[in-house]
């Protein structure tokens, strides 16, 4: 019976704490209640656990986060910091104009500050009113013994290092650390190196568990005898073997976390595929893929019943000074790999060479699968040794002073950018651990899409650096935990209008607006395709960027020439950098006797006078017919502003006066219809 209680009491508390009415109770205005749900807890002398330290009840201490109502005026905020003379309350600074949200100091020596905030609370001046509680940062920190040599994981100094100067690895482990997809996929990453010790037990090994060990039998018929552990391309066999190198760099990849042992690696619950095949000439290179290949693309035509989820190869070998040209077949290995879905992870060679000018195989070479790493260092500096290049290399990750497993149960330090493509081939594994289904569907549909796709965001997502920028293509360091919130709020594009038709005369030109916004990127270049073949449209400006959620409109011209008479169709295509595309329907109809007509698109009956202004501006909107509209007005740097609701409109003309005192600089107006959006850019002096 006891214990019956003790669930029932349990599991009330649990309700209210999970309910916003617990708040009311605290502020004393359901006592009652209170009283009576104690009581009822003492009654079966049953006593609940005490926490010495409420989350909640850490805060900034003398400060309270007030939301005033509309009213609040100048005159009247002295009135409310005198209805509080005793505890010395003052008006610190706004927060937010627009939801007139203040932060106020007071003294906690001359106040209770419970008594203080039930009374400010109770304020007719007040909408809202509660604590500047304090804000932790989520972080998952491994019990891994040592962690704390991992400074590309979390750097708190440590060698005399720059704090913070990794890859936020341990702010990505609160979104995932799972080695797996939504929908069930075994990740895997496949490591092609010496070989790797496989008894080391702190590295997460892939098994082919459709293949019985040492039977000379090819059990899943893939064409590989034996190949229970991996493969060695060295022998041909599946006797993968050890190397310092491989174990070391496999470390760095998966190595077991929070398993209170040695190391963590950057994608701890993910398995590791060991190929021996790393050095001495291209056959033996061919030879490691393919088993690579074969495996992923068994997986993919099995829907996971047999193969592997291979999604990243991680090498660390190549030929310095290669030049791309000479070596096709090798360019096609990896178009091969792309085409399922894999990502080839490559280090780049361990040189103060510019990689641009001298090449190099394969991080020279311009497959889209390819992803090139150099060498970052504690400090965020690029490592003396190591090759960068403008076009060629992608991105930089840790590499210097690098400590990781090594053979025989042991660990140790290495350097060089050998270390550093670890660091990406894990991170990719986590990536798809965070994708949601949507994106997994996508995924098994068009592999080598996504995959692009997901080289683009490691790329964009980077903590853009002085030692990077002008020698890297993403002008910086891996940020894991950038490249995980981007897979979770992929970047996309819109365009409006979402089709464009035009009327004109033979010999008459049109003009039309289209305007193209982004989401979930700061930086989005984006390219206007027109079929060659068409001659009758074509874009002012077929490559620009976006820059935040700031719109951007770019113009078409319409040109009817020596056309005949008759209709004329096309389609626009809208490619930004992260592989989204948006198709336009486009059409042009001929006829004698007309001069022009937009028949659909963006209206021209909008502009903003005076500009350059001063002191507010007035605009001007004109409208075919009956529309809702709503202004927003953007800084250049894409902040809001001023904004207006949805209105409805007859059609007509009308004016509009905004009397804004705006900062100097440059502005985007936006006026958004029911069927149209266009931009327009203002400067306040």
């Amino acid at each position: 019976m006891l214990s019956f209680y003790l669930h029932l009491i349990t599991s009330v508390f649990a309700k209210i704490l999970n309910n916003k009415s617990f708040y009311m109770l605290i502020d004393g205005k359901n006592l009652f209640s209170m009283k009576y749900l104690l009581l009822f807890a003492l009654s079966v002398s049953i006593s609940l656990p005490s926490y010495s330290q409420n989350p909640s009840s850490l805060r900034e201490t003398g400060e309270m986060l007030v939301q005033f109502k509309p009213t609040l005026e100048a005159v009247n905020a002295l009135q409310f910091a005198n209805d509080f003379v005793e505890a010395d309350i003052s008006f610190d600074r706004q927060l937010s104009e627009r939801m007139n949200i203040w932060l106020l100091t007071f003294d906690e020596s001359r106040a209770s500050a419970n008594q203080l905030l039930e009374k400010v609370r109770s304020h007719p001046m007040v909408s809202l009113a509660q604590f500047n509680h304090l804000v932790t940062e989520r972080e998952v920190i491994p019990n891994d013994p040592s962690f704390d040599l991992l400074w590309a994981m979390q750097n708190t100094g440590q060698m005399n290092g720059t704090p913070s100067a990794d890859i936020k690895a341990t702010f990505a482990w609160d979104i995932t650390t799972s080695g797996t997809t939504v929908l069930g996929d075994t990740i895997v990453v496949a490591m092609v190196d010496g070989g790797i010790d496989l008894n080391h037990n702190d590295l997460k090994l892939w098994k082919n568990r459709l293949e019985i060990p040492g039977n000379g039998i090819d059990d899943d018929l893939n064409g590989y005898i034996d190949d229970y552990n991996g493969w060695n391309a060295y022998g041909n066999n599946g006797n993968v073997q050890s190397s310092d190198h491989g174990t070391h760099v496999a470390g760095t990849a998966t190595a077991i976390g929070n398993n209170e042992n040695g190391v963590t690696g950057v994608a701890f619950n993910t398995y590791l595929m060991p190929i021996s095949g790393s050095g001495s000439n291209e056959a033996l290179v061919v030879a490691s893929y393919d088993y690579i290949f074969t495996m992923r693309r068994i997986y993919n035509e099995t829907n996971g019943s047999a193969g592997a989820f291979v999604v990243a190869t991680n090498s660390s070998f190549g030929i310095d000074m290669g030049n791309p040209v000479n070596y096709p077949l090798w360019g096609a290995i990896y178009d091969s790999l792309g085409s399922v879905g894999i990502l080839n992870v490559a280090s780049t060679a361990n040189r103060n060479w510019n990689i641009d000018e001298v090449g190099d195989i394969p991080t020279g070479m311009t497959n889209n699968s390819v992803v090139a790493i150099t060498n970052s260092t504690n400090t965020d500096a690029l490592n003396s040794q190591a090759g960068y290049g403008l076009v060629s290399i992608d991105l930089a990750a840790p590499g210097t002073n690098i400590y990781s497993s090594r053979p025989g149960n042991t660990y140790g330090y290495k350097t060089g950018t050998s270390m550093s493509s670890p660091h990406v081939t894990g991170s990719i594994a986590l990536m798809y651990a965070a994708a949601d289904s949507v994106t997994i569907e996508e995924y098994r549909s068009n592999p080598e899409l996504v995959s692009l796709k997901f080289k683009q965001y490691l790329i964009a997502s980077v903590d853009t650096l002085p030692a990077f920028v002008g020698r890297t293509v993403s002008g910086g360091r891996l940020n894991l935990f950038n490249t995980l919130l981007m897979v979770q709020n992929p970047p996309s594009i819109s365009v409006e209008p979402d089709s464009v038709s035009v009327l004109l005369g033979p010999g008459n030109i049109a003009n039309i607006a289209l305007e193209i916004a982004s989401t979930g990127s700061g930086y989005n270049p984006f390219s206007v395709l027109i079929p060659d073949t068409i001659s009758w449209v074509s874009s002012e400006f077929p490559n620009d960027t976006l820059s935040g959620s700031l719109p951007k409109q770019i113009n078409l011209s319409f040109a009817a020439g020596d056309l005949d008479a008759g209709n004329y169709t096309t389609e626009i295509t809208i490619r930004d950098y992260f592989l989204n595309e948006i198709t336009i329907p486009v059409s042009l109809d001929i006829e004698l006797g007309v001069d022009s007509k937009i028949l659909s698109g963006i209206d021209a009956g909008f502009r903003v006078f005076p500009n350059p202004f001063t002191s507010g501006f007035k605009i001007f909107l004109s409208l075919p017919e009956s529309n809702g509209a709503a202004f927003q007005l953007f800084r250049s740097n894409g902040a809001k502003v001023y904004e207006t609701s949805n209105q409805a409109f007859s059609a007509g003309s009308y004016t509009f006066n905004v009397n804004e005192t705006l900062a100097p600089g440059v502005y985007f107006l936006r006026l958004t219809t029911n069927n149209f959006v266009r931009t327009l850019k203002l400067i306040a002096q």
